[in-house]
């Protein structure tokens, strides 16, 4: 049996390439960890819409999307400013639908689940007006961390708590997972 962790941990051993690290890190082992255990506490509440419109924000090369197209036959969407995020997305799932775009631009009004992992990437302020734009019954879902030794992740939080606190959501479950160097906090809010 292959161990695709250890392929991928050697490339990037042995890459001085920026693009294939990121990609590398993209699907690495807390990246994967994260987003299961997001499908599987997310699992129970997607059980109240027949055929869910989901869409990811800042969905990177589309992981999220990925796991959570078994849940609905309509094509997840996931976005990100980035526009190589949609080129190399396509190439890794090729039946996710991705877009470019900006989160304080992209219209979420006519999703039943959004979904963001990357809350430690957005200020709080493109943040609450993201969320303002969901209709009433739609379903969030969203991730940070107190990874603060990355340079890219300008909000981090030192707790669920502050990080409950500082959106305008109504939270019906959060959940801490503690990683290697951080702990990941996830909320579950209308």
């Amino acid at each position: 049996m292959i161990n695709y962790s250890d392929v991928l941990n050697t490339i990037d051993r042995f890459t001085k390439d920026e693009l294939t690290k990121s990609i590398i890190n993209s699907v690495n082992e807390n990246q994967i960890k994260s987003k299961t255990w997001l499908i599987d506490k997310l699992k129970p509440h997607l059980e109240m819409f027949d055929n869910p419109k989901i869409c990811v924000a800042a969905g990177w090369y589309g992981l999220s999307a990925q796991l959570l197209s078994t849940y609905t036959t309509e094509k997840v969407i996931s976005f990100d400013i980035d526009p190589m995020c949609k080129k190399i997305g396509k190439q890794m799932f090729s039946n996710v639908k991705f877009k470019t775009d900006d989160i304080s631009n992209f219209d979420i009004s006519d999703f039943d689940v959004i979904v963001c992992t990357s809350c430690e990437h957005i200020s709080d302020e493109v943040l609450n007006n993201f969320i303002k734009k969901k209709k009433t019954a739609s379903l969030m879902v969203l991730q940070s961390n107190n990874y603060f030794d990355v340079k890219e992740h300008i909000n981090c939080k030192n707790s669920i708590k502050e990080f409950k606190e500082s959106v305008n959501l109504n939270v019906l479950d959060e959940y801490i997972m503690p990683l290697n160097k951080f702990d990941r906090y996830m909320i579950i809010g209308t």
